[in-house]
């Protein structure tokens, strides 16, 4: 599963990132490391971009951005 099928409210944990180049390189600076815990706040209309609660700092990211990110549902 990836960050983009996690629904609003609900706590992931990343398993790892799976982009390549520049994209998995500014993930990764930004926190996005396997075992890291978070939670999706909201999404806007259309699901793009999502709002994120990491390492108690708040992201947005694209859905291509998510879809490039392993997770598994917390419960």
């Amino acid at each position: 599963m990836t960050l983009n099928d996690i629904a609003e409210k609900q706590k992931f944990k990343i398993i790892r990132v799976i982009a390549t180049g520049e994209i998995r390189t500014r993930l990764v600076d930004m926190g996005f490391i396997g075992g890291m815990q978070g939670k999706v706040l909201r999404k806007a209309l259309l699901n793009d971009p999502i709002e994120l609660q990491l390492k108690g700092y708040k992201v947005s990211l694209r859905r291509s951005e998510a879809r490039q990110i392993l997770v598994e549902n917390i419960s």
